[in-house]
């Protein structure tokens, strides 16, 4: 029965693996190098712009997480830190299951480092969190920033009352959140009963885990999960201004709070479509919405922006494969030296 298990857990693995490099390259195969070139080659240099400020962003996003870590922190370096949530980001991005598969790879990439299960999936669920909690925050600031202005007070009508509900369940969301982290009594962990086999059942049992773990986090030391919640925000701040620098490039006189809007507005339509793996013509469908709000309709502009940020994926994807084979060294090196400890 063990081997059985453990030849379909390989299976399932290989499937998954499979999966995940066919998405992959059809996303390669859909990107069209031949625009990408020349978009590259009207911004010339300024290209690395684009790339530092993510690379800032993916750092902010990876101190946040390393914080949520707590003494698990003296374990794993930053940087190697980085090198995890990078190749997780792309596993999550090109996996049908979309951020569960990667915050899931994520945290068994920490088992080598002598981080246990329940820490890492803790660690990587309070970091979703917060990264979720201050992506709503910016989202509903950008929104009041929008609402203030000619163009997106008539924008604003032509969407309706379905957009103000919409705010309105956010805003309700974050509160009842918030409350029932700060000031909810109850602690007791689940329980799972060992006749419970079935699948959903275990599956319940996961995410009511995964909740206690959060809470339990929070109240251990809630100045990490502020910390982290802090480190999240400036990473989407600093991330945004990559389309803030685009449009700058591409002639148009914007201020940041434009890039903002627009990014966490992408954003948050890139989570509707969350199941379609890499958001194939579903970023370059939010690029086109939202730069037609803040009143840029030229086609032209929206598929400059698409191209260059499918330049910036292609870019970020090539650094995940090329950091995989280091942090599986890496990994088998720390993994050995714990045994060895333990040994000892």
């Amino acid at each position: 029965m063990g081997q059985q298990l453990k030849f379909n857990k390989k299976a399932i693995k290989l499937v998954l693996l499979v999966g995940i490099l066919v998405f992959i390259n059809i996303f390669i195969l859909n990107s069209d190098f031949l625009a990408i070139k020349e978009q590259l080659r009207a911004i010339g240099f300024r290209f690395i712009y684009l790339l530092g400020i993510t690379f800032i962003a993916y750092f902010f996003g990876t101190w946040s997480w390393h914080i949520c870590l707590g003494e698990n922190r003296k374990k794993i370096s930053i940087l190697k830190l980085f090198t995890v949530r990078q190749v997780g980001e792309t596993v999550g991005q090109f996996n049908p299951t979309s951020i569960v598969g990667g915050d899931l790879l994520k945290a068994e990439m920490l088992k080598p480092y002598g981080i246990s299960s329940e820490d890492a999936l803790s660690s990587v669920a309070t970091s979703r969190i917060t990264v979720v909690l201050s992506q709503i925050l910016l989202f509903l600031i950008a929104c009041l920033w929008l609402s203030k202005m000619e163009i997106g007070q008539t924008a604003l009508k032509s969407i309706g009352i379905a957009f103000y509900i919409f705010i309105a369940l956010l805003i309700l969301l974050n509160l009842v959140f918030f409350y029932w982290l700060i000031f909810s009594k109850s602690m007791s962990k689940p329980i799972l009963k060992e006749n419970s086999n079935g699948l959903l059942r275990e599956l319940a049992y996961k995410v009511r885990e995964l909740v206690f773990n959060i809470r339990k986090s929070y109240r251990y030391n809630p100045r990490f999960f502020w910390y982290s919640y802090l480190l999240a925000t400036v990473h989407w701040i600093i991330g945004s201004l990559e389309f803030y620098f685009i449009l700058l490039f591409l002639g148009y006189s914007v201020v940041p709070m434009h890039g903002l809007l627009l990014d966490m507005g992408v954003i948050v339509i890139k989570s509707a479509g969350a199941f379609v793996p890499g958001q194939l013509g579903i970023e370059e469908l939010g690029n086109k919405m939202m730069l037609s709000i803040v009143g840029i309709s030229a086609g032209s502009v929206w598929v400059s922006a698409s191209i260059l940020r499918r330049a910036r994926q292609l870019f970020w994807i090539a650094i995940g494969f090329i950091l995989y084979p280091f942090l599986k060294k890496d990994s088998k090196q720390a993994s050995t030296l714990q045994n060895g400890n333990i040994i000892c």
